[in-house]
């Protein structure tokens, strides 16, 4: 099967304008945290149809139909999860929806070429919510820890059980984002690319500020360091 799917009609004959090429129209209307994930899907896929000759800019989406749309479905869930495999074939959905609307795809082809059985994906959660005492027993080893690990862990904790956050807003975090003061952390670009502002219980605020002092200090020696070189 996967050797009727290498085809020379399903490489480019000629680069495609931005504005004309599917994928890049797709992967601009994607939040920019998106597009490096979406981009890499795509490129899986594109790799898969042509075993290894195309990527995303080079393969002619245009050209694809339920032969292939079915088998990509098919062999990338022998190699990943239900959940990543979803992802992918979302992608692989807008970016045919992309090439449709470009008129470099008629209804008829594009209809079938996305109407693939349905994923079933096991809904059950991985994992569980800790508990306070555990996460009161994460927080002592933290502070027990006198290193600067030690200290940015516990500041890590607090963030995340004092203000909710995401694990895609804290690493995008940066000092200028938390006022000292009130406790208020500024989240630039959250979910659906807004804005919006969450304050920290009193009790987080000195293990945060901690951290920023050590931070601080470590960014003086780093230029001293730099200085006598």
């Amino acid at each position: 099967m996967r050797a009727s799917l290498i085809t020379p009609k399903l490489a480019l004959t000629q680069p495609l304008p931005l504005t004309q090429h599917p994928v890049a129209v797709y992967l601009r209307s994607l939040h920019p945290g998106s597009r490096r994930t979406m981009r890499q899907a795509l490129d899986a896929i594109a790799l898969l149809l042509t075993n290894g000759e195309c990527d995303a800019d080079t393969l002619n989406w245009a050209a694809l139909t339920y032969q292939h749309t079915a088998a990509v479905q098919a062999m990338l869930l022998e190699r990943n999860s239900p959940v990543t495999v979803k992802k992918k074939i979302a992608a692989l959905r807008r970016v045919l929806s992309e090439a449709q609307k470009l008129k470099l795809m008629n209804a008829e082809d594009y209809e079938a070429a996305i109407n693939l059985p349905k994923i079933k994906v096991n809904t059950k959660l991985r994992g569980r919510a800790l508990t306070q005492a555990e996460i009161k027993a994460l927080m002592a080893v933290c502070q027990n820890d006198s290193t600067t690990v030690g200290v940015r862990d516990t500041a890590l904790i607090a963030i995340l059980r004092g203000g909710g956050l995401r694990r895609s807003e804290v690493v995008k975090l940066n000092i200028r984002d938390f006022n000292s003061e009130t406790g208020a952390l500024q989240i630039i670009d959250a979910k659906g690319g807004k804005d919006r502002m969450v304050y920290l219980p009193q009790s987080a605020i000195p293990f945060v500020t901690s951290w920023l002092t050590v931070v601080k200090a470590l960014r003086v020696l780093t230029s001293v360091v730099l200085t006598l070189r």
